[in-house]
């Protein structure tokens, strides 16, 4: 039986590895991610070191994915459109005054908020004291139609989301055997007539969890096998014409808002 320090070095290489980080330049990612020598990291890959919790979880965090199922950042940085994931660390009390040279957070929940674009007079605001940003959510998109691809890979960019595209559902599996990403957005009729059961059905192998948007213009002739994919697969429906506005909202909720 593999010890617990195994397992969790395990974890380590096969997260780089779905992240698509290249074997060789592995020990130079986790040297630069835990702020330590090259020499150090490699030990550690090599197990020759041991790879602490907390430097786990900040592996983790760095690429966006949670070790422990927990959400992995604290607060949401948001100017004008773009939101960045972040965590903070801010003082214990409410600002009694506001500075222009101060980042302040406004308690959302258990979590926060720094809106730089709006007035920064708010009476549940909280002095930043570190402020530390994280890679952006990643999304694969699934469509045999280039436009619309397109079209959605310029709303993602906008709003702080980076996109993978894809026209064919081989693409997206290949990929898919290698990384991960944070939400879908599918197509359901392919190209030949073809729906994307396939690929739906991929990803909740790979996570039960993953907000799956699918888009349909032919609603009225599929509405039984999308109703199924519904109930079986739990996922969200769009009707085309692409609703950007739609799409958009609801990546933003479960990308940086939703718990």
């Amino acid at each position: 039986m593999m010890d617990k320090k195994t397992t969790n070095l395990e974890k380590v290489h096969d997260l780089l590895g779905k992240k698509g980080v290249d074997k060789r330049k592995q020990s130079s990612t986790l040297a630069e991610i835990l702020g330590i020598k090259y020499n150090s990291a490699k030990q550690k890959l090599d197990g020759k070191r041991s790879i602490s919790l907390t430097e786990i979880k900040k592996i983790y965090r760095y690429f966006n994915d949670s070790f422990d199922g927990s959400r992995d950042y604290n607060c949401v940085f948001v100017m004008n459109d773009m939101h960045v994931r972040c965590n903070v660390d801010v003082d214990p009390e409410v600002a009694e005054t506001i500075k222009a040279d101060e980042n302040y957070a406004v308690k959302d929940g258990l979590n926060y908020i720094i809106n730089a674009s709006q007035n920064r007079k708010n009476a549940n605001a909280y002095r930043v004291r570190k402020l530390e940003f994280l890679p952006a959510p990643k999304i694969a998109i699934l469509d045999n139609d280039a436009d619309i691809l397109e079209l959605l890979q310029s709303v993602c960019s906008r709003f702080g989301i980076e996109a993978e595209t894809f026209q064919t559902k081989d693409e997206i599996l290949k990929v898919m055997s290698m990384q991960t990403f944070d939400c879908f957005v599918i197509d359901w009729l392919l190209d030949y007539g073809e729906n994307s059961e396939q690929v739906i059905d991929a990803i909740r192998e790979q996570n039960e969890k993953s907000t799956i948007i699918l888009l349909t213009g032919q609603l009225n002739q599929h509405e039984k096998d999308i109703g199924k994919a519904i109930m079986k697969y739990g996922v969200e429906i769009i009707e085309k014409p692409t609703r950007t506005f739609i799409i958009s909202s609801i990546l933003l909720n479960n990308l940086f808002f939703k718990d």
